[in-house]
Order: C-alpha cells, then structure tokens, then sequence
C-alpha cells in the first residue's frame, strides 16, 4: 500500500511505513493522516478521498480553513508544514475524529505541543483535538483561540479553561493589575492609585520596596516574575540575626523597614518585608506567626508569609529559603518541607 505527501512542492509516493517513519506520525488501521503545506494539497494515509483536497493562496501564501478538510473528516493526524501562514479559527471543526496535530519547526507562524495546536509564541491555544484525553499544556499559554475547544469533552474542557485562566492571571503585567501598586514608568517606580493615577512613594516603606523593585525588576516582567524577583533579592541580599523577642502589637510595617533598611533580621523581618514587597505588587498578603519544627527537635516560634495567587493563598517562607536554600517558594501547608508549620495568628499588611 502506498500513500503520497508534498515536501518542498514536490509530490512523492513512498510506501505507508516508510511515510510513518518520515512523519513520525503513527498511522494506526482505520485512520487517516494527512500533511498540509503550501503546495496547495492534502494528502492522506488510507485517505485517498484527501488526494487532491486544495489550499487555498492568498498572494502568494497559504491558510488553511473548514474548507480544506469537508472531505476528510475521518482525518485523526494534521501535519502543518512551514509555508502555511494562515489557520483560520474554525478550520478543524468538522474533525472531530481528529487525535494530533502537529507543525513543522520551521513554520514562522504556529508550533504544536503535546499534540495541539498553538500559535508561534505557544501564548495561544489554536486547536484541543477532539479525541486527545490529555495533553501538556505550556505555562505560556493565556488565551484560547475561538473554536479550539470544540468537540472536547466536558470536564477536560474545564479543567483545560481553569489552567489557561490560572496562568493568565499569573503572567498578568502590573499594568494589567486593577487596583493600587507599584509600577515601572520610565521615570521610575511609581504608585499607581486606585483611578489609574500615579504618585510618588510616599512614605519610608514605600520609598524603600520602590527602591527594590528599581533595583530587582523591570518593566518587561509579569506581576509573577516580579514578585519570585523580589523574593531571591530577599533572600540573596539579606541576613539572619538571631533576636529571640515575639513582636506584639502593630509591629509589621516597622520589622519590614527594619529589615530592608539594615538587610538583616529574623523571621519575623523577613516574613514582615516579603508581605510589603508582595502588597506593593498588588496582590493580598499577610504576615503568619506560629511554630514551626525545630532542627533540635519539638517546636519553635516562627514567622511567614501568605501571598493569595487567583483565589489561592500560599506559604512563602525568605527567612527558611535563606537558611535551608531551597523549597520554600509558594508552598502549601501540606507540601511546607519542614512541616508541620502551625499558624497561631495571621496580620494583613496595607500601606
């Protein structure tokens, strides 16, 4: 039996193993595959109902749109070579048979993983084939694509829009971000008030995380890699001092001055700096105190931040990371390496 594709628009007939091995697309009985490129054909194993299907060209280049499959609609594998400059978002609509798609590496203008379809900076879902039960999803990926979804079942259809929604909130740039924070302008950190306006740092504490952030981050970098920024320049650029004294009262904004005035402190600086840097960002934050688990044994009075990420609160843990050296970034209390960390009270920081 043999099939037949184009490469570099030239039409060539090889036998079905042979055109496996050069795809590396299983060809499993009873289905059909075909590669797409900008020779203008469709051309399929044990599809032969594909031969002759047309691309259309638009000066000069190629897409590809509900059209080009009506024909083949058992089609299981797509093959996107590198000269195809258009999909338009409904073109797999009617493969609903359709398990794996995949596109040449030297395509300009998409790229696949997993088996789906994404456009060239992979930020874009373009297409979940419908009979794909799970796939890799990269955490680049904030949008999806009109009609991507469709034919997929119902509750991989959610948990698919819950991740896609989850990064999205992550890679959020600050000035994406409602409400008040820092922001990088190119007359340095500002505060950016509720309505939009900007102001200068206007007290110690704002003064100083504004001069970290200067120092630490930049405007190309989402409100996530900021605020991971800000945590290793704590931890890089900070020590422990030993003072065996429990805060009382309204104590948290002074250990955070403290902490980054002298770059040095206890758990309770730390916890009390990171909660302020994690604020200025926009997002919730609280300063924790209870116990943790000694390295003597029993346990030992401790402090700790909680950042709340989407509708999500999580343990990050500076004064530990900085001791320890790793593993205490955005952790739950279940997966807190040195659990049980036991939390006694819980202080929400504003400015």
């Amino acid at each position: 039996m043999t099939t037949s594709f184009f490469d570099n628009k030239k039409r060539i007939t090889i036998g079905l193993k042979a055109v496996a091995a050069l795809l590396s697309i299983a060809l499993l009985t009873g289905m059909c595959s075909v590669k797409v490129n900008a020779a203008g054909n469709v051309s399929g194993a044990g599809a032969g109902s594909a031969t002759g299907a047309t691309v259309g060209s638009v000066s000069g280049t190629s897409k590809i749109d509900q059209s080009t499959f009506r024909r083949n609609v058992d089609i299981t594998t797509v093959h996107i070579g590198s000269d195809i400059t258009e999909i338009t978002p409904g073109a797999f609509k009617g493969l609903m048979k359709l398990r794996s798609i995949t596109v040449s590496e030297n395509n300009p203008f998409y790229a696949s993983y997993s088996d789906c379809l994404y456009n060239k900076d992979m930020t874009e879902l373009l297409c979940f084939p419908p009979q794909l039960d799970g796939a890799m999803i990269p955490s680049s990926v904030t949008k999806i694509g009109e009609y991507a979804l469709t034919g997929v079942g119902g509750k991989l259809k959610d948990d698919i829009r819950a991740v896609v929604k989850s990064q999205a909130e992550q890679n959020l740039k600050l000035e994406d971000v409602p409400g008040e924070h820092f922001i990088h302008t190119k007359y340095g950190v500002k505060w950016r008030e509720a309505d939009g306006s900007y102001s200068e740092p206007d007290t110690e504490l704002k003064k100083l995380i504004a001069s970290v952030l200067e120092f630490a981050t930049d405007e190309t970098m989402t409100q996530n890699a900021q605020l991971e920024r800000c945590f290793k320049y704590l931890v890089d650029f900070s020590s422990y001092e030993r003072n065996n004294e429990v805060p009382v009262g309204d104590w948290t904004g002074e250990y955070a001055k403290d902490m980054l005035m002298e770059s040095k402190g206890n758990c309770y600086n730390y916890a009390a700096a990171f909660a302020y840097m994690a604020k200025g960002l926009g997002y919730d934050a609280k300063v924790c105190t209870g116990t943790v688990l000694s390295s003597l044994g029993g346990k030992t009075p401790h402090a700790w931040t909680e950042v709340k990420i989407n509708e999500n609160w999580y343990v990050f843990d500076a004064e530990m990371q900085d001791a320890k050296g790793d593993g205490y970034y955005k952790q739950t209390y279940q997966s807190y390496p040195a659990k049980p960390l036991e939390k006694a009270a819980a202080i929400t920081v504003s400015f």
